[in-house]
């Protein structure tokens, strides 16, 4: 999932008014973002499959510190704490709540890849919405549409469905298999994912500033 993770953002957002965007764009992202750079250093673990570009087809083999609910929240508590220094309390928490919110939509699209806990033997769920691309790529696409309407305050929602709207078709290729082979090694897919999600932050951050 990648958009759906900003819907989420936007209603907390909405919830918490005097959190800057900033902090919850990057809470919901947090797992996203660390992922990248522990696969690029060997710490995590992925594979990606040459012959389809679908997500069902990329093995998340390892990643017990960025994707796990419990060890990945208490990583995020770490930003967390430092966010509730510098700004605020509400602030902090309100970042490891986003940062946990990513697992529990992963859940959703994901294989049973997800670590539980994060420990060597563990507990991996996800419901597999991955295994049906077309209904995964309707369906983000209608719970970000939603979720942005209801929440976001009206002079933003059409900038940002355009958003959404502009890196959901950019992804498209994961969903719909347009190109028989992936374009894209585990190395490359790891900084795109990365650059794909500051990218989509920088903008957010940027639209919501000009409220």
């Amino acid at each position: 999932m990648f958009i759906g993770h900003f819907a989420v953002a936007y209603l907390l957002i909405a919830l918490f008014p005097a959190v800057p965007p900033l902090v919850v764009l990057f809470g919901v992202s947090f797992p996203d973002l660390l992922w990248p750079i522990l696969v690029l250093s060997g710490k995590e673990r992925v594979t990606v499959s040459p012959d389809t570009p679908l997500q069902n087809a990329i093995g998340f083999t390892s990643y017990p510190f960025s994707h796990s609910l419990v060890t990945g929240t208490l990583i995020a508590t770490i930003p967390g704490f430092f966010i509730g220094c510098l700004i605020s309390p509400v602030a902090g928490i309100v970042f490891v709540v986003a940062s946990a919110s990513h697992w529990l939509l992963d859940v959703v699209t994901h294989k049973k890849d997800l670590p539980v806990l994060g420990t060597v033997r563990d507990t991996k769920v996800g419901l597999g919405l991955w295994n049906y691309p077309r209904s995964a790529f309707v369906l983000e696409l209608l719970f970000y549409s939603v979720i942005t309407v209801l929440t976001v305050p009206s002079p933003l929602v059409v900038s940002l469905l355009a958003l959404g709207f502009a890196f959901h078709l950019i992804n498209a290729n994961s969903f719909l298999g347009f190109s028989k082979a992936n374009p894209f090694t585990t190395r490359t897919y790891a900084i795109l994912a990365l650059f794909g999600f500051l990218v989509f932050i920088g903008i957010a951050a940027w639209i919501f500033t000009g409220m």
